[in-house]
């Protein structure tokens, strides 16, 4: 829920170049290279060989196909409620997949309350996806140990919290243990979200490989590693669990993380990346629009939550998002309450935004 983005100037927006029907999004440096040596031909041929798999893969089609139907969705990690989320008509929800106060742990939700959450008032199902910070450590998590604020004994993956997000802290996400936490045991992470019954994950700070690039130069990398083994090992419990990604949509860019997911969102697309409730520069829109319709005609749904108050840039924004083929919600920055789904009445109006 914590925007990172990487403004790219008029001279390196991207370029959709398509190779055998296969989409890539690359700068002008690399599509002028496509003929020369270097690793670009090889990234064509895995991500021609990847969509190719994918393609004929009843699963991922399966995957696809769930995702392709959602028209509406919602947001709400802080104080939600189930009986409220079980009555919200939206036809996809990104929730928390454990209960907190003060930001301090207390349960995991029971698999009987995920299955509630699954089905609308009328019974007709809806996708449910868990939330998963993947680039952060939370210390309102089952996994956080109170020996980690000793800086004697914490963690050496562990690096300091976020002065923007209180409880949260920056992770060498690429280290082993990190990544043990995450997935691979029955008591790991996303394996518990699993065995609660969700449909999915939502993986947020997938972007935090900006923060590592100048000590770290396999930042970017290690990260798309990270997302494609998560995937790879969520296929094998089930193979169709969904996976979200949240911003970082450079990573597009990488077959490994094409292959990996089901569906992206975008915080801030259109407004909010410099200050709240401010149109964001046109080239950065432009840029992360290529980037998100390349996603988009690989057959990946595409969500974008924006952070806004005035109802003039709801519904101009709401428009704009629709007329991408992309799926608009507006939510409070925190996430703390649920706001109806952005869908325009006959009028074309949006309906009340309560929830700001």
């Amino acid at each position: 829920m914590r925007t990172c983005t990487s403004p790219a100037s008029p001279s390196i927006l991207p370029i959709i170049v398509s190779l055998a029907g296969t989409m890539l999004v690359t700068s002008p440096a690399t599509a002028s290279s496509q003929n020369g040596a270097g690793p670009e031909p090889v990234l064509a041929a895995q991500s021609q060989s990847q969509q190719a798999q994918s393609q004929s893969d009843p699963a991922a089609i399966g995957r696809r196909q769930q995702l392709d139907a959602v028209r509406n969705w919602g947001y709400w990690l802080s104080s939600f409620e189930i009986a409220s989320v079980a009555a919200a008509p939206h036809d996809l929800l990104v929730v928390d997949s454990e209960i907190s106060a003060d930001r301090t742990f207390e349960r995991e939700l029971s698999p009987a309350e995920v299955a509630r959450m699954k089905h609308r008032r009328d019974g007709s199902p809806r996708v449910l996806l868990a939330y998963l910070s993947i680039g952060e450590a939370e210390r309102y998590r089952p996994y956080w140990q109170q020996d980690w604020y000793d800086l004697a004994k914490k963690p050496a993956w562990l690096g300091s919290e976020n002065r923007k997000w209180a409880g949260n802290f920056a992770v060498q996400y690429w280290q082993p243990e990190w990544q043990q936490l995450i997935f691979g045991a029955p008591e790991s992470y996303l394996d518990r979200v699993i065995a609660q019954g969700f449909d999915g994950v939502y993986l947020d700070r997938a972007d935090a490989f900006f923060e590592w690039k100048r000590s770290h130069p396999s930042a970017r990398a290690d990260m798309a590693t990270f997302i494609a083994r998560l995937a790879e090992h969520a296929r094998k419990r089930n193979p169709q669990f969904l996976i979200v990604m949240q911003n970082a949509e450079e990573l597009l860019e990488d077959p490994r993380v094409l292959d990996a997911i089901d569906g992206i969102a975008k915080e801030d697309l259109l407004y909010g990346v410099r200050r709240a409730e401010e149109a964001n520069k046109p080239d950065d829109v432009s840029w992360s629009i290529d980037l998100l319709q390349m996603a988009q005609g690989a057959g990946r749904r595409v969500l974008v939550v924006e952070y806004l108050k005035d109802r003039a840039k709801m519904a101009a924004a709401a428009s704009r998002i629709r007329d991408e083929g992309f799926v608009p919600y507006f939510a409070p920055r925190q996430l703390n309450c649920l706001n109806p789904p952005a869908m325009p009445d006959a009028l074309g109006a949006l309906p009340d935004h309560h929830c700001r």
